[in-house]
């Protein structure tokens, strides 16, 4: 009697996560359609690639992209002692539930249905540090930016880099302000029980982060170079001051694409880049970067039938 209402509960729980699988993919297909059909393609006609190998090399560099976000969630798993297949799975359920979220930091969300609750507050809190590394770089990158167009004493500089030693403080030291007794309140409890982890998290989510950011850096300057722009060190710099700008603007959902390309025509006015390379480029990024792996993540993850 017993096992009949296990497997009774086991296949309810079964139906349940296809149900939600399904629904995150529908919700996935409706957003990207929502953020596409308010882009003017209007600006992409007329367009002239100039260096089509410029173009490829952007798609590609997506792998390393990706990988050094599934490093950081490997390296959160390692201590669960997880099959392999699990941490993929849970990896690209991320990205899709990141992709319908503010900034991209609810990507706990997806990943949080393949663990047991035990587990839940140590992913929420090692994905928002995750999180928050990837913000480092952009201060960091965008202050030197910054400094170059601006100067040390533009307003701009001044918030950047108090806002910088805010965020470094916060992320190396911010467990310093749990209590060292224990405490008698549970969720701050588990927060000490995982204090030990966040220590040895810090470093390698920082350096994945870094290199992550040169590498989409880098994917975003190809863009323009694929319209015959050849001053490398000025896009490079101009595109760290354009994810400086979105990276405090909050949005609906990670994308950003109407908010890039705003950030985007603001930092190159006044250049000779012309307005219909600046949307096109910040557009094809986003199809890039966000779209595509959001698209990827629908069918990765979603349950095949067995044979």
């Amino acid at each position: 009697m017993q096992m009949k209402e296990r497997d009774k509960a086991t296949k309810k729980q079964a139906g349940l996560m296809t149900f939600f699988k399904l629904l995150v993919f529908v919700a996935v297909i409706g957003t990207l359609y929502f953020q596409l059909n308010n882009v003017d393609w209007e600006h992409a006609k007329g367009l002239e690639i100039k260096h089509w190998w410029a173009l490829v090399l952007a798609f590609l560099l997506l792998i390393p992209n990706l990988w050094m976000e599934f490093l950081k969630w490997k390296i959160i798993t390692n201590p669960m002692h997880v099959e392999m297949k699990l941490v993929k799975n849970a990896f690209w359920a991320g990205v899709a539930s990141g992709f319908m979220s503010p900034n991209g930091w609810g990507n706990f969300l997806g990943r949080l249905i393949y663990f047991q609750k035990r587990q839940t507050i140590y992913i929420i809190f090692s994905t928002a540090l995750a999180n928050l590394s990837q913000l480092i770089p952009t201060l960091l990158f965008g202050l030197f930016a910054v400094l170059l167009k601006y100067g040390d004493s533009n307003s701009i500089w001044l918030f950047t880099s108090a806002g910088a030693i805010c965020i470094l403080a916060f992320y190396f030291f911010g467990d310093y302000l749990l209590p060292q007794k224990r405490s008698r309140f549970q969720f701050v409890r588990r927060l000490q029980s995982i204090r030990g982890r966040y220590q040895s998290l810090k470093w390698p989510f920082l350096t994945f982060s870094i290199i992550r950011f040169l590498v989409f850096s880098l994917q975003y300057v190809l863009l323009f170079v694929t319209f015959g722009y050849e001053d490398f060190w000025f896009l490079l710099t101009q595109i760290w001051l354009i994810y400086l700008f979105t990276s405090f603007i909050p949005s609906l959902w990670s994308g950003k694409v109407l908010i890039r390309e705003t950030a985007a025509l603001f930092v190159f006015s006044g250049t000779l880049v012309s307005v219909p390379d600046i949307i096109v480029s910040s557009i094809i990024i986003y199809l890039i970067n966000i779209a595509l792996p959001a698209f990827m993540s629908s069918f990765i993850w979603l349950p095949k039938r067995k044979k």
